[in-house]
């Protein structure tokens, strides 16, 4: 049971009530994810009101602060078209107006579509502690959340804009979740970079001459061997809409 709630006013703030020894504190962004994984958490550090909400283009990046909501990111024209199609995906009306982005990159779903785009558009995810500022690059965030986030707090992620886009999907239903998903993105200097969900624990970028590597973890909606099958067939359709054989 959650013994104490606080809601800092500030960053450092809330990174002096994380950083107490002894006690077994959370960060609270939109509660969709902390709702359901409160087992051993003492106190609940609200960031509602630290000031990390919003959505701007800066250094020819398009920089999304951790607490802005996803539906915010759905409504961003600034945005790029697949980040604001996949932030929708991820869930009904009522989960995006509470989820937050910082939220579904600390979160790592294997099947979250938007964490794949976010990996083709070579996101960055800035994450502060009491000592430093660091930058990691989103593929080695989601490797290891755990030791990237080593006491910190997520404050903003980064991403390129351009490129032109592709993504594929296999579900039970269209509004489901994806049993396995793929998006494709070619850059202005030709560059083609892939990348899934639902194949590893978290989304990754993909190499199309090395699926047969792939080990997905099964569940009931598809064994290992059918998950590894989609990716390659959803891996050559996004290919053909970028325009690329593969």
């Amino acid at each position: 049971m959650i013994k104490t709630y606080h809601r800092p006013a500030s960053v450092e703030a809330a990174l002096e009530l994380l950083a107490r020894p002894g006690v077994h504190s959370a960060v609270l962004a939109g509660g969709t994810h902390l709702n359901a994984h409160a087992d051993g958490v003492d106190e609940v550090v609200d960031l509602q009101a630290v000031g990390l909400e919003g959505i701007r283009m800066a250094g020819g990046r398009l920089t999304v602060r951790s607490m802005t909501r996803l539906q915010a990111l759905v409504d961003a024209e600034l945005a790029p078209d697949l980040i604001r199609h996949t932030a929708h995906s991820e869930g009904p009306n009522t989960f995006r107006n509470q989820a937050t982005v910082g939220g579904v990159v600390a979160g790592a779903d294997a099947e979250s579509e938007l964490l794949a785009a976010l990996l083709v558009f070579e996101a960055d995810v800035r994450v502060q502690n009491q000592t430093t500022t660091r930058i990691i690059a989103l593929p080695d965030f989601l490797a290891d959340v755990v030791g990237a986030l080593d006491g910190g707090i997520i404050t903003e992620i980064t991403l390129a804009t351009g490129g032109k886009t592709a993504g594929e999907r296999v579900t039970r239903t269209p509004a489901d979740k994806p049993i396995v998903a793929v998006v494709g993105r070619k850059t202005g200097d030709g560059r083609i970079l892939f990348a899934a969900c639902g194949v590893a624990p978290s989304p990754i970028l993909i190499d199309p001459d090395q699926l047969d590597s792939l080990d997905p973890p099964a569940d009931f909606r598809g064994s290992s061997e059918y998950r590894r099958e989609m990716v390659g067939v959803l891996a050559r359709r996004a290919a053909g809409h970028l325009g690329v054989e593969i």
